[in-house]
């Protein structure tokens, strides 16, 4: 017999797939420090601190930082942080390697199901899309779970094709035993191994991210149709179905009780669930309007939200889109042949996490489609013979040339989805504003600029998030470490870092889309200091000596006990005139704005903050405000805070009086000045 020669393809594809790793790890390496995405946000902060908390020996299966989190991807990414330190870098290059895994197990599980050619080609097109490069690029847990799912499905059929085979060879019962007495066995055994390592894999992604609770809803729904359709085939490997089910549970369990008796933890599903509850309240219109959004997404309009995408970005362009809705048709047509049925299953489980919340599709909670997702239109390909040689009755197109012919096709095609790609990742997604604001584009700049700089004068640098976020997004971001650095919510305050006595200038820089507070604006006008835009921030370099005291001086010190020493209030300007308090004329009574000046006097290590509360004549508060916009945690002595205050009294008919101090917000314990008394009595006018 003439053994048929092998197709280029089947000699060649182990240098086809390692050219298709290679392109598919430079889109998802190259830029990842802060290029593109443009910074880092607060989700990728709020994995560094789950970080921390794991390095500092607090480890556990769950934390409820950042909305809640499974730990699995956490202690990657820290043992990345061990190895790069605490860096970007080592944030998001777990996730970039994990993406070019998922691509490994999708090339694996489609040449199980379906044969090299279709693996090739569905692998290759999963390399370059926009959809798996862009949540590679990310320091967020998501893209762990396709990778874990994705080598849990291709163990499940390892195991269930190694029992057909063996299934096969039954009716050799004789000669098997005769020259391998051990062949049955042993083939046997290796089939269960397979279906345990797939359970235990699949128990693994219950520990990555939200939506891999979808995982065992999408084996319960597979095994129940291979009951129905297929029952002799469960019914010879359900020792092996039941094996994966068993190391799944136990696997998962551990994670699966705590969350039973947290019920609590998982409270961010509360705030995303309302096409859920719409449904168990017999409203069906969210979940179908959803149903339509998803579908739709795959070549028509895509995820809404420009965090999670180029907003509205289909996942395929229209030509791919069009065989991706055939290949789906298509499965759903050979529905009784158990892989095209695991393949519409997976798919359709995939889509619950979006289907049952809101801002459907959303890509991020689908992404436990992506080890199959490129199958499709490599089925729909197929099937209408785009691929196969045309007939060779025709006498002006050869095989030969066909094949070129398709080749070519097939590269450009890959070679348009590179440039698809390229273009969103590195020009039209980070160049958007919400983007840019998002991922903090201002903290990246502001922390190059410093690196940049030879200069050590100390800075104040504000933000949305003084108090949380912002101080360990520039310790992400900031390589230098010999800065002493403050931080201020622009819109309400200002720290200077004046107790430096070497005479430098005092910077302060803050995102120029996060305007400072009028007033304390026109106070750094007053004293000769004015804004000079830097890319995405605005910088202040306030000369040593300039600062003025506010226009009603004072100087009463609080402390923990009567002995003071931990801030100085130094008085207060008026912001805007708190008209009629002194005039005895009640109806005079308006919004009410002060600016309070404070000096540091010992370094902070414990929360702070201010209260003004106006008073009646009984002493009743008729309004007050507390807060602080520069956190007690990075002060430094000699440092100068302003403050804004803002009382509501334009409804009330009666003389007030204002009281001011400080107090600890986690005990309400106040502090004292020098005569015993918690608080001041304030003078609006001279």
């Amino acid at each position: 017999m003439i053994s048929r020669p092998k197709s280029w393809l089947a000699g060649n594809y182990r240098l086809v797939m390692v050219s298709v790793f290679l392109i598919a790890a430079l889109l998802r390496l190259i830029g990842l420090n802060n290029q593109s995405p443009p910074g880092i946000e607060h989700d990728e902060v709020a994995h560094w601190l789950i970080n921390q908390e794991i390095l500092s020996g607090n480890q556990g299966l769950y934390f409820t930082g950042g909305y809640g989190h499974e730990a699995g991807y956490h202690y990657l990414q820290s043992g990345f942080m061990v190895l790069l330190g605490d860096n970007v870098m080592a944030l998001r290059l777990p996730s970039a390697f994990l993406g070019l895994l998922v691509v490994a197990v999708a090339f694996a599980l489609s040449r199980r199901l379906f044969g090299l050619r279709t693996a090739v080609l569905s692998a290759a097109l999963l390399a370059v899309l926009f959809w798996p490069v862009f949540y590679s690029r990310l320091g967020l847990r998501a893209i762990s779970l396709p990778f874990l799912s994705g080598l849990s499905a291709y163990f499940w059929w390892q195991g269930w094709l190694k029992w057909s085979l063996r299934s096969d060879l039954a009716g050799k019962r004789g000669r098997d035993s005769e020259e391998n007495p051990g062949s049955r066995p042993n083939s046997r055994n290796r089939a269960l191994v397979y279906f345990i390592i797939a359970g235990l894999l699949a128990g693994l992604s219950f520990y990555t991210y939200m939506a891999s609770r979808i995982v065992p809803i999408f084996y319960v729904l597979f095994v129940l149709y291979l009951v129905l359709i297929h029952r002799p085939a469960i019914r010879e490997r359900w020792q092996g179905v039941a094996l994966f089910f068993l190391s799944y549970a136990i696997v998962a369990a551990p994670l699966a009780l705590y969350l039973l008796g947290n019920p609590g933890a998982e409270y961010r599903l509360s705030e995303i669930n309302q096409p859920l509850t719409a449904l168990m309240d017999g409203n069906l219109r969210p979940i179908l309007e959803n149903t339509l959004d998803i579908v739709a997404m795959f070549g028509l309009r895509g995820d809404p939200l420009w965090r999670q995408n180029v907003a509205f970005l289909p996942v395929f362009e229209p030509l791919v889109a069009i065989f991706f809705y055939i290949g789906v048709a298509i499965s759903l047509f050979r529905w009784r042949e158990q892989r095209y049925t695991f393949l519409v299953l997976w798919l359709f489980t995939s889509a619950i996490p979006s289907i049952v919340t809101i801002d459907a599709p959303s890509s991020i909670r689908i992404i436990n489609a992506l080890p199959i997702l490129t199958l499709f239109p490599v089925i729909g390909l197929e099937v209408i013979h785009f691929l196969r040689p045309f007939s060779t009755d025709s006498t002006k197109l050869s095989p030969k040339i066909t094949r070129i012919a398709t080749f070519i096709a097939l590269v450009l095609l890959f070679a348009l989805y590179i440039a698809r790609t390229t273009s969103a990742i590195f020009q039209e997604w980070p160049a958007d504003g919400e983007v840019r604001f998002v991922w903090q584009e201002a903290f990246t700049q502001i922390a190059g600029y410093l690196d940049e700089s030879d200069s050590t004068e100390p800075i104040a640098i504000g933000g949305w998030t003084p108090a949380s976020m912002d101080p360990p997004t520039i310790d992400l971001t900031l390589v230098r470490q010999d800065l002493d650095i403050r931080f201020f919510d622009p819109t309400q305050s200002l720290i200077l870092p004046i107790g430096d006595d070497r005479g430098q200038a005092i910077r302060v820089a803050r995102p120029s889309e996060l305007p400072l507070d009028p007033f304390i604006e026109e106070q750094l006008s007053s004293w000769g200091v004015h804004p000079e835009e830097i890319g995405s921030f605005t910088l202040y370099e306030v000369p040593f000596g300039v600062v003025d005291g506010p226009e009603f001086a004072a100087a009463v010190s609080f402390g923990r006990d009567s002995s003071g020493g931990e801030l100085t209030y130094l008085g207060h300007d008026l912001a805007a005139p708190c008209v009629g308090l002194d005039s005895g004329s009640p109806s005079f009574l308006s919004t009410c704005e002060l600016i309070t000046y404070w000096r540091v006097d010992e370094q902070g290590s414990e929360p702070r903050r201010i209260f003004l509360h106006a008073l009646d004549e009984t002493g009743t508060i008729l309004a007050q405000d507390d807060g602080l916009g520069a956190p007690a945690e990075h002060w430094l002595p000699g440092d100068l805070m302003l403050q804004r205050h803002t009382l509501d009294l334009s409804q009330f008919d009666e003389n007030v009086t204002l009281r001011l101090g400080v107090y600890d917000p986690r005990t309400g314990t106040r502090l004292l000045t020098a005569d015993g008394q918690d608080f001041i009595l304030l003078a609006l006018v001279e």
